[in-house]
């Protein structure tokens, strides 16, 4: 089994025919996003051009064999981050459960394209403004539990999350002269926990 096949079984996307097809009805929409990543052919496919067009080429080309009715659009790119925005189709069958759907998408997509030649670039694939929203969700609740550490002086832990979204925390509370996040835990319980600077 590759290291690619255990991340996936790790967040509940199945690359075995067969225990994909024994499955619930209720994360079809992951197993119908595995089969798709089976189908193409990423160990021998060679991508060609900038990081830019290697990423666009990439992800076309999986949506395609996933639901042609994805389109795909570069929001920004340079030399170290490319952000990706994908329209159309249904949104939740590429964000999947909690997201894990579309952590896979991102996960996939960044290995394919830093394979070889030292590739050091991070692709941000975002659905609909999904992550956005995701985000500004976490700040409001970063707003809150600021207040609620600095007025009772109590830490507060947060429930475990993944790690982008442990850095949209960590960022709300990098400047903050009073209050400090720090993450714990290991794995899929790994969780932030803010608390007053010593």
């Amino acid at each position: 089994m590759s290291d690619l096949d255990k991340y996936l079984e790790n967040i509940g996307i199945s690359t075995d025919e067969e225990e994909t097809r024994s499955r619930s009805q209720e994360t079809s929409d992951e197993e119908t996003f595995a089969a798709a990543v089976e189908r193409m052919p990423m160990t021998t496919a060679k991508l060609e051009g900038t990081p830019r067009e290697r990423a666009e080429s990439f992800l076309v080309n999986l949506l395609v064999n996933f639901d042609p009715s994805y389109a795909v659009e570069i929001d920004r790119a340079d030399d170290q981050e490319i952000l990706v925005d994908v329209y159309g189709g249904d949104p939740g069958k590429v964000i999947g459960r909690d997201g894990r759907t579309l952590q896979a998408l991102e996960y996939i997509t960044n290995t394919v394209l830093n394979k070889g030649e030292g590739g050091n670039v991070r692709v941000t694939i975002d659905v609909g403004g999904y992550k956005r929203r995701r985000d500004d969700r976490l700040r409001d609740v970063s707003e809150k539990v600021a207040m609620r550490v600095r007025e009772t002086g109590q830490p507060f832990v947060f429930k475990p999350m993944s790690s982008a979204e442990r850095r949209v925390i960590h960022m709300q509370f990098a400047d903050d002269p009073e209050l400090v996040s720090e993450s714990e835990g290991e794995g899929r319980d790994r969780r932030v926990v803010v608390k007053l600077r010593k």
